[in-house]
Order: structure tokens, then C-alpha cells, then sequence
């Protein structure tokens, strides 16, 4: 049976890869499809995991190779995180920006308006034209702030 996650994703991954006279095999389809049903931001390692569940037979190369194809067709965006790339699914999605804890490796998403809206403000003032950007801000997340706050407080005479 064939899936209808990421129906449109697997058009347009279909037809990126006719345009480029590349060739569609169960394995991208895999990849692809196994890529979709994540809403992580995935290590190369951690879809490899994810893919060999279903398809032990599929190497960390071909799903390396296929998620730079998947990058280069719209659908995947590459982040350094803290020295590792990762992977999130990028078709049609609204702007957004990372907190990354420094201490679990947490990833959490935000939008925010009003720091959109200040750095077009401030790019203005400089005659500046963004193009693009990235906010990856690391710290602690709350899980972590309130572990290291008791260890800290079991330290503590």
C-alpha cells in the first residue's frame, strides 16, 4: 500500500529528480517517506536508525546522499546545531527559529514577530537587504535548568 504522507513533498521530490536525470528507487522512497513522518530535526544517523527499521539493506551513504537531494529539491533544510548537522522537513513551511539546549540536545521551535519585525527595522536603518536568516540561540531548556538547580541545591549544606 502506498503512503499519502507528504503526497505533494513526493511530487515535487519526483520531479526534481526527472528534471536532473536522476533515477527514483525504493530506496529514496523510503527515505523520503520515512523523512516525512518525522517532525524532528534528524542527524543522518538518526534517519539511517529510522530507515533500517524498515529496510535494513539501506546504508548510512544512500540516506546521506538522498537527504543532500532532498536539501537541493526544497524539501529539507540543513542546520549546524551545536558542531552537528540536522535535517528538518522545509516545503512550504512558515519562517521559524531554534532554542537548542546546550545540555540534552533539546530542539524547540519559535516564531516571533516582533523580532522579525526589529531586525527589518534595524536592516533598514543600515540600507541593509536580508535575504535570509537563522537564529539558533543555546542555553538550557527547563528540564535541564530544574535538574542542575536540585543537584545544586543537594550540593548546597
Amino acid at each position: 500500500m502506498k503512503s499519502t504522507v507528504g503526497r505533494e513533498e513526493k511530487e515535487v521530490f519526483g520531479a526534481y529528480l526527472s528534471k536532473n536525470h536522476l533515477k527514483r528507487s525504493e530506496q529514496r522512497e523510503v527515505i523520503l517517506d520515512t523523512f516525512l513522518r518525522s517532525d524532528r530535526h534528524l542527524s543522518v544517523d538518526d534517519l539511517l536508525q529510522m530507515v533500517q527499521k524498515r529496510r535494513p539493506d539501506i546504508g548510512r551513504t544512500t540516506v546521506y546522499r538522498t537527504l543532500k537531494l532532498l536539501q537541493s529539491a526544497g524539501l529539507a533544510q540543513e542546520l549546524a546545531l551545536d558542531g552537528q548537522s540536522r535535517f528538518e522537513r522545509d516545503y512550504k513551511r512558515e519562517h521559524h527559529d531554534h532554542f537548542i539546549c546546550k545540555s540534552c540536545g533539546a530542539i524547540f521551535e519559535f516564531t516571533s514577530p516582533d523580532i522579525e519585525r526589529l531586525q527589518d527595522e534595524i536592516a533598514a536603518d543600515i540600507g541593509f537587504a536580508i535575504e535570509g536568516h537563522r537564529h539558533q540561540i543555546y542555553g538550557s531548556c527547563r528540564s535541564c535548568t530544574s535538574r542542575a538547580s536540585r543537584a545544586e541545591a543537594r550540593r548546597s549544606p
